[in-house]
């Protein structure tokens, strides 16, 4: 588990390298890797005069660390592993459950139907376009991104995903990649990026 750990540090550490510095293999996420730094500088500059602050920075930290690493690993493998789909929701469970039990129970039933929604989409676009617009563990990234917003946050976060998507297929156009119709993008990094914009501007506590 340690080595796992590890390596997950290691790639997540490279992504945002080559992301923040604009290198070829990065630069299409260099909005993502930009946003997740911009948004951590915004968060600590509102937690200045909080005397409350330690709950939400150490909440803030598990969140920026794993969004992070979920954008390493799906913008080179193009899955999101539900193990770090698993953590996600965990520590946006107890982060409910730390602001009362009645936050935890509503936010999960949230996320219970975001999934079934969600899980909808993906199949009736399936059936009408002949291809998947949205991976299964996007699906379930999303659900899980619940119980850190709610479900009235999900609308901003997938906006949010979508603009950061057309930015980065932008910058493929501009390095001379041929897109179309069926162009596939890992679109965990972008969903990250939504997640993470809403749940720093959102009400803290829930």
């Amino acid at each position: 588990m340690i080595r796992a750990l590890r390596r997950t540090g290691d790639r997540t550490g490279r992504f945002l390298s080559e992301a923040l510095t604009g290198r070829p293999a990065g630069r299409p996420y260099v909005v993502v890797a930009w946003g997740l730094v911009a948004g951590a500088i915004w968060f600590a500059i509102g937690l200045a005069d909080d005397p409350g602050w330690p709950l939400p920075a150490l909440a803030a930290c598990y969140l920026g660390v794993w969004l992070a690493a979920v954008c390493a690993i799906d913008a080179r493998y193009g899955i999101i592993p539900d193990s770090m789909v698993l953590a996600l929701a965990a520590g946006g469970a107890l982060y409910a459950w730390l602001w009362g039990t009645g936050d935890f129970w509503w936010r999960g039933l949230e996320a219970a139907l975001i999934f079934a929604a969600v899980s909808l989409f993906r199949a009736i676009y399936r059936w009408l376009r002949g291809h998947d617009g949205l991976g299964f563990g996007d699906v379930k990234f999303v659900a899980a991104g619940t119980l850190w917003v709610g479900a009235d946050g999900i609308p901003a976060v997938l906006l949010i995903a979508v603009v950061s998507a057309l930015v980065s297929l932008l910058i493929l156009r501009a390095q001379g990649h041929e897109l179309h119709g069926k162009q596939a993008i890992s679109f965990g990094p972008h969903l990250a990026i939504g997640l993470w914009w809403v749940w720093v501007l959102g009400p803290q506590p829930i």
